[in-house]
């Protein structure tokens, strides 16, 4: 008798798994039709222009120099610079798609010890799903990476925790050196991580300190970086917003999408009725790192231009690892799994992607048919002020290379669009990127000129130029 109500436990087991399996193989099928359906057409944004720019220049030397005057850390610039992607809006993007979906897979493919495989397969769907990796996969932006190395440096640091040995430290300090050489603010991660460490393992990680080594590359980049990362940090230029009370609940659960709390309360439940299945240690350990990674990263940006909610991107694979790993049984998963579906199909199928940047491609495409030799352009950023010369140049002239177009770019760091048509001879084309506020005065001037106008987005001719 009790094998045969065994032998039926573990059928339901089986089956509730593979309803789960065929759940999620659905849900991140028809999500990435759809996501794929609503990124058709975006235009390249500001920030996707100057990784364009950056990853562009054909002399390594011209490379460095570019790479090394932007904020964001090297190694996306470097794998970008290096992949054959060419220079179309599709061809920028194609890696990001890549690696949002690598990232989605890295648990099923590189397992943690001790794992439910309900758990392996309930984690790479709600990473696929997470709403953010929405936008992510769309832009040629370092973020797709980030929250691929995070995913592998949060599963290498979970397989440290079950069984640590030398080996493993290195490999898990490896993965978090790629993650800081991805973005800066991935440090508290490792941190946490380090921290966590420390307390479970204790007199036994004395052994495993030749694998810090291996930090000492991202940290000397980052020591050499400095300069420009602080310079940005207290110029004008700095658009950061402050973490308060107000605004606390979104950063708290960014991690884990808005439906956050409601799955966190699913898990919490399925746990309190099953108490029975242990949390492995591994998963357990680098759920809890994510969570203080998390504090730090909030508690840094207290009040303090320092943290939007996407440089909290290196968390979230913790975070949703801890769904799954307090979530009990096969059930609780799946209907994790379900809330986070009908969520991320609900979003790309009718609310439509919409990314709020702003962008200069329509107005180059606008200018492109009349050929023109020099161009004056402006931003809608302050930031445009600390830009080098060549830099600027090397901006505007970019998006019109591409187009088959030689042209002098010159930027004109104003806010005010009559100081940018005044900076303009008769043989030069206008760019002005401006904020909404600005439209009013950008329709007048568009109706004086005879220029091309868009929200955002003003683009004039040459006054002696036909198309």
């Amino acid at each position: 008798m009790g094998g045969a109500a065994g032998a039926g436990r573990a059928s339901r087991a089986d089956k509730a798994e593979l309803a789960l399996a065929a759940l999620a193989i659905a849900a991140v099928a028809l999500t990435l039709v759809l996501r794929i359906l609503a990124a058709r057409g975006q235009p390249l944004t500001t920030d996707e222009t100057f990784t364009l720019m950056i990853t562009s220049q054909h002399a390594l030397g011209d490379f460095i120099r570019e790479a090394r005057r932007d904020v964001a850390a090297p190694l996306y610039y470097t794998v970008m610079h290096f992949l054959p992607v060419g220079m179309s809006d599709t061809g920028m993007r194609l890696p990001s798609w890549a690696f949002m979906i690598a990232g989605s897979a890295l648990p099923l493919l590189w397992r943690i010890p001790n794992q439910p495989r309900s758990a392996a397969i309930a984690w790479a769907a709600l990473l696929f799903l997470w709403l953010p990796g929405a936008i992510f996969a769309v832009q040629a932006r370092p973020y797709a990476l980030l929250f691929l190395t995070a995913t592998g440096q949060t599963i290498a640091f979970a397989q440290l925790m079950e069984e640590p040995s030398l080996r493993r430290a290195f490999v898990w300090t490896a993965t978090a050196s790629l993650t800081l050489l991805t973005h800066y603010m991935s440090a508290p991660l490792g941190l946490a991580q380090g921290l966590v460490l420390l307390f479970a393992v204790r007199g036994r990680a004395s052994r495993l300190w030749p694998s810090l080594l291996v930090l000492l590359i991202p940290l000397v980049e980052a020591v050499t970086h400095y300069r420009q990362l602080t310079s940005f940090a207290s110029s004008d230029a700095n658009w950061l917003p402050k973490i308060s009370f107000s605004n606390v609940g979104e950063y708290l659960t960014y991690g884990l999408g808005p439906l956050g709390f409601v799955l966190l309360l699913i898990a919490l439940a399925s746990r309190y009725l099953n108490r029975s299945e242990a949390m492995p240690r591994g998963a357990t350990l680098a759920s809890s790192a994510g969570a203080i990674a998390l504090a730090i990263l909030i508690g840094a940006g207290w009040h303090r231009s320092l943290i939007v909610d996407r440089y909290l991107t290196a968390c979230a694979p913790a975070l949703m690892l801890a769904l799954v790993t307090i979530a009990a049984t096969t059930i609780g998963r799946l209907l994790l799994v379900a809330v986070a579906a009908g969520l991320g199909i609900f979003a790309s199928a009718f609310a439509p992607l919409e990314i709020r940047e702003h962008s200069m491609e329509w107005a180059v495409n606008k200018l492109v048919p009349y050929q023109p030799k020099k161009v004056v352009f402006s931003l809608a950023n302050k930031g445009q002020e600390t830009l080098a010369p060549e830099t600027g140049e090397e901006l505007g002239a970019v998006l019109f290379r591409r187009a088959g177009v030689e042209t002098q770019a010159r930027l004109v760091p104003t806010m005010n669009g009559r100081e940018l048509i005044a900076a303009a001879d008769k043989e030069t084309a206008i760019i002005w990127v401006f904020s909404p506020n600005r439209q009013p005065l950008a329709k007048m001037i568009a109706r004086q000129r005879r220029c091309y106008i868009a929200p955002m987005q003003l683009a004039c001719p040459p006054r002696s130029a036909t198309p």
